[in-house]
């Protein structure tokens, strides 16, 4: 090799590293700040705006989608009771994980469901929708970032009591936190009870979203 030739291995290290990029540069345009948060907006002239701060926040492997997401404002005290007055509940399906060149980059595009549970003086309402987001990470690492880029939803179930004053709503925000399958499996058995004992019917089981089907056929997968 001459002597101020450059050696291969840096050669092909270097092709490596540019190959790469592209994944990590589109994720880094897509995901943005990595402060775990959201805001829930009605889409009118005159909004209705829920902003979100979490004091749970998991990610971890589901068996009928890619990860599944839990954040909530609600204390793990308060959620282990049973007794929630009031709180926000923000669970997110995360379909597949986009790719350059393979599957859609575009903030119209769906490759996750979502369903926000917002419960007000003991009143509980349900909206579900989809929306576009792009991941760093996947539930089988040991951490995620996942970007969510205005998610359309509507409610779809509420208590008798409930005052639905965002539909149709947006919701726009970040999870960045660490993946623990085991936890994501105890919040869901948590809320499932709850949303159970408060309406009365099973509504969370075998992955099973009121939209969901609809979404994995708008992304063209079989569940």
């Amino acid at each position: 090799m001459p002597r101020y030739g450059i050696p291969l291995t840096i050669i092909l290290a270097a092709a490596i590293l540019v190959g790469g990029c592209a994944y990590v540069d589109t994720a880094r345009h897509w995901v943005g700040g990595f402060a775990t948060g959201a805001d829930v907006s009605s889409i009118s002239s005159d909004p209705s705006y829920m902003p979100m701060t979490f004091s749970m926040a998991v990610c971890g492997e589901d068996p009928y989608v890619d990860t599944s997401v839990w954040m909530t404002d609600i204390t793990n005290e308060t959620l282990m009771s049973g007794d929630i007055p009031r709180g926000q509940i923000l669970h997110v399906e995360l379909l597949f994980t986009p790719r350059p060149g393979w599957t859609p980059i575009d903030s119209t595009a769906t490759n996750l469901a979502v369903r926000y549970m917002l419960i007000v003086d003991g009143q509980v309402g349900i909206y579900e929708g989809g929306g576009f987001g792009y991941p760093v990470g996947t539930g089988r690492s040991s951490s995620m970032t996942l970007r969510i880029d205005e998610a359309t939803m509507q409610l779809t179930r509420s208590t008798e009591g409930f005052v639905d004053l965002l539909s149709p709503a947006e919701l726009s925000g970040t999870f960045s936190g660490p993946c623990d399958t085991a936890e994501v499996d105890r919040i869901r058995n948590v809320v499932n009870q709850y949303m159970t004992n408060t309406f009365g019917q099973v509504l969370y089981v075998e992955g099973g979203s009121i939209q969901l089907d609809r979404l994995f056929a708008d992304a063209g997968i079989s569940p």
